[in-house]
């Protein structure tokens, strides 16, 4: 658990990613945080409390929005802004990794490898990429050791990650016989499409006998984390830190709502130059579990916040299943720990309402 806490930690002041290298791309500019630290990357993805950069190498880097100026804030957002959001069905997907391996991929059942079906589940947020080697004996100890912790992170982020097999050096047979004799719970390359997974296969280790190894990459194949040739100890760090992810980029982790405010009150204004915004809840105090046990299904209030994001009054429709004792404890917990970005009106803060509701009862 000490792990998990110095993980999140470390992912709120800066993480660097990956060192294995995807080509730099043409939008690598220079950036500078709060601290007065430069870089070079170019924007990649919005991860909740995170900014994630794809760095002038092809790395992966991430940092807490509070380390940037409002006006970085917006710089970043106006060069992703057009960027394809994940897609609830992955056959919509418009993404790099996940276009490329539509079609290409299989998955073990039984005995033997048939064609992924990828039509109505949702694009996973990040792939584990397996790159493999039949005639390395450390690489099937790496396969091996990888099925709990990957079946536990699935069970834990349904939908958000996916696995994917990719063999380095072998043979047809080779490449099958090591996807079926390991039952792979994650996709399987097509041996002979692997030429077409060209991003892919730009994060492959460098052309050595022995090599193999995981490299965890974004929706748009840019690094996060990654093991050249992993131990045991290598493979539970990859897991422990993109679960501890994984769990800071929930909107219901406390840890990640100030950042996530950060970003939404220097782009918001932007955003709606030109038209208008509610109020954008960003923390919301009330646990699902704690409402259940004081036999309450559903909260609904109108929630009144002024133009700098506080909360100024709080009321809770009646009739909706909250007993009248626990009215006012729990409209006082919403006056004091939720956490809004103001409403906007082309450009500037305003004061707005809030329609909050809450359905627990599933």
């Amino acid at each position: 658990m000490r792990r998990r806490t110095i993980l999140l930690a470390r992912c709120l002041v800066a993480l660097a990613g990956a060192g294995h290298a995807a080509p730099a791309r043409a939008g690598v500019e220079e950036w500078k945080d709060n601290q007065g630290n430069s870089f070079r990357g170019e924007p990649a993805e919005v991860l909740g409390p995170l900014a994630l950069f794809r760095t002038s190498h092809g790395t992966g880097r991430m940092l807490a929005w509070r380390f940037f100026a409002p006006a970085e804030c917006v710089r970043f957002y106006e060069q992703i802004r057009t960027k394809p959001a994940r897609a609830d069905d992955w056959a919509a997907a418009k993404s790099a990794i996940s276009r490329e391996l539509a079609g290409r991929v299989k998955r073990v059942q039984g005995d033997k490898l048939f064609a992924a079906e990828l039509t109505g589940r949702p694009e996973p947020e990040f792939f584990l990429l397996f790159f493999a080697n039949n005639g390395v004996g450390k690489s099937w100890d790496m396969l091996g050791h990888s099925g709990e912790p990957f079946n536990r992170l699935q069970q834990l982020h349904p939908g958000q990650v996916e696995g994917l097999f990719f063999g380095l050096r072998h043979s047809v047979t080779e490449h099958e016989n090591m996807a079926v004799s390991m039952k792979l719970p994650w996709l399987v390359a097509d041996f002979h499409e692997e030429r077409r997974l060209t991003i892919i296969a730009e994060l492959a280790p460098p052309m050595d006998p022995e090599a193999f190894g995981i490299v965890v990459v974004n929706r748009d194949g840019v690094p996060v984390f990654s093991a050249d040739r992993p131990s045991d100890p290598d493979l539970d760090k990859v897991f422990s830190d993109l679960t501890g992810l994984l769990e800071l980029m929930q909107p219901g982790n406390p840890k990640s709502w100030s950042d996530r405010a950060c970003y939404l009150r220097a782009v918001q204004p932007v955003a709606f130059a030109n038209g208008r915004a509610d109020p954008v809840l960003v923390g919301n105090p009330l646990v699902a579990e704690g409402l259940r046990q004081r036999k309450i299904s559903q909260v609904d209030a109108q929630i009144a916040v002024a133009d700098d994001g506080k909360v100024t009054d709080v009321t809770i429709a009646p009739d909706t299943g909250v007993p009248e004792k626990v009215n006012a404890p729990l409209s006082a917990a919403l006056r004091k720990a939720c956490v809004f970005v103001p409403a906007v009106d082309h450009g500037k803060f305003v004061a707005g309402t809030y329609h909050y509701h809450l359905d627990v009862s599933r």
